[in-house]
């Protein structure tokens, strides 16, 4: 009885040992599976559809100051900005990318009651500090 009680315990020593090894080294697995990945197209979010960034980078909706690159390099799976409302008011509004995507975050911040040009709140209740 004696070896069977032995036995277990050496089992259970090894399953550990395992389970920790696992654990430490989870990182480094990780690292090494993004670059066996690498840069490839497309990169496929939780929920097993395109990522948004993905969609908007082929759309065009990038500039020099808005680079998807990272975010699709990353995987991010995030929802992205929303493009159907970035390009209606660069066709409707005929700007840029940026302009539009800076007139849209003006739009939200007033929705919002949020002074666009300072970032202040414009509820009279509101209280800040300088």
């Amino acid at each position: 009885m004696d070896f069977v009680f032995w036995g277990f315990v050496l089992l259970t020593l090894v399953g550990v040992w395992y389970i920790v090894g696992l654990f430490i080294r989870r990182t480094r697995m990780r690292a090494r599976l993004a670059q066996l990945r690498g840069n490839t197209l497309p990169i496929f979010n939780d929920t097993g559809s395109i990522s948004a960034f993905i969609r908007d980078y082929r759309a065009g909706l990038t500039s020099r100051y808005f680079d998807l690159s990272s975010n699709i390099s990353s995987g991010d799976s995030r929802p992205g900005l929303d493009s159907e409302e970035v390009q209606r008011i660069m066709d409707e509004q005929h700007v840029s990318f940026d302009k539009a995507r800076l007139i849209r975050q003006q739009q939200l911040m007033s929705k919002n009651q949020i002074d666009p040009k300072t970032g202040m709140p414009l509820d009279p209740k509101a209280v800040t500090f300088n």
